[in-house]
Formats: C-alpha cells, structure tokens, sequence
C-alpha cells in the first residue's frame, strides 16, 4: 500500500504533463478545424446574401425597363450594386489592395471579380493556394435564354476549390 502522503515522483509528473499535451493538442486542432467551418460558412452566407440582392436588383431594373443597367451589373462591385453591407468588405482595387488582410473581401476593378482572402486554408485546395496570400474568386454571370433576354444572375467563383474542414 501506499501513503496517501507521499510526494510525485518526476516520472509520474511527466507522465502527466504528457497527456495533457497531446490532450489539448487535439483540443486546438479541432478548435482549428471550427474555426475554419464557421470561416467557410460565413463566406458562403455572404455569397447567398449577395446573390439573393444580385437578383432583386435585376429583377428591379428589369421591371423598370432599364435593360442598361443590367448589362452594366457583371462589371460593378456587388457589394455596390446591391448596396449591401459588409464590415470586412474593403473597397474597389485595381488588383490586390496593399492593405489586404485574410478575412476580408475587395473588388478588383481590373478583372471584374469579387476577391476573398480566407483567414485559415488549412483545408482549402484550388484557385490561388500556392501564391502568398490565397484568394477566392467570384464574377458576376448574366444568366441568358437569348442575347438580349436576361434570366437571372449569380456570383460563380472563376475557378474551382474544394474548402472542406471536416469536424
């Protein structure tokens, strides 16, 4: 039997603090994994929010006759076009901003896309990965049944990804 008041020896400390790394190492790493779903997914609610007021305006300058405006709405930024609101949206450039963080979306004036830089891409694969700072890439698609009859609109990324952070 053993005291009840006889000290830790060195290895049963260690064998503790042993466990309890790889313990919270798995901890972080699917706090991580979290992290990125909600990062993915509030990326993809802004593109929903953002599609849905795309094809509200048409709708809109459609009713009223304003054929000019629609042909115009693939080279303006839809954050602007639909007036919507985004605390992360940082503007119109002409090409990537100097002030560009992850997390944050911009429009690039010069290819007429709607820039995402995701904060975590541990588990994004496609577009730009390989480059120094990843981006995704959406522009803005009339939808036609003929060349003059507009059927709808949507944001479709430019290139393919696969963003899948598994919990």
């Amino acid at each position: 039997m053993i005291p009840a008041n006889r000290q830790r020896n060195y290895l049963q400390s260690g064998l503790y603090v042993a466990i309890f790394a790889v313990l919270a190492a798995l901890l972080l790493d699917r706090l991580l994994t979290y992290a990125e779903a909600i990062e993915k997914a509030a990326m993809e609610e802004t593109i929903a929010r953002l599609n849905s007021a795309l094809y509200a305006r048409v709708a809109y300058l459609t009713l009223r006759g304003d054929v000019k405006a629609v042909e115009e709405m693939p080279r303006i930024s839809p954050f602007v076009a639909t007036k919507a609101m985004a605390g992360n949206y940082l503007g119109e450039f002409n090409g990537m901003p100097a002030n560009a963080e992850a997390g944050r979306w911009f429009y690039d004036s010069g290819q007429f896309e709607l820039v995402y830089l995701p904060n975590l891409k541990r588990y994004l694969v496609g577009q730009s990965v390989g480059q120094a700072s990843p981006s995704i890439r959406f522009r803005v698609e009339l939808a036609r049944t003929s060349p003059r009859t507009v059927t709808g609109i949507a944001l479709k990324p430019t290139k393919s990804y696969l963003w899948e952070p598994v919990p």
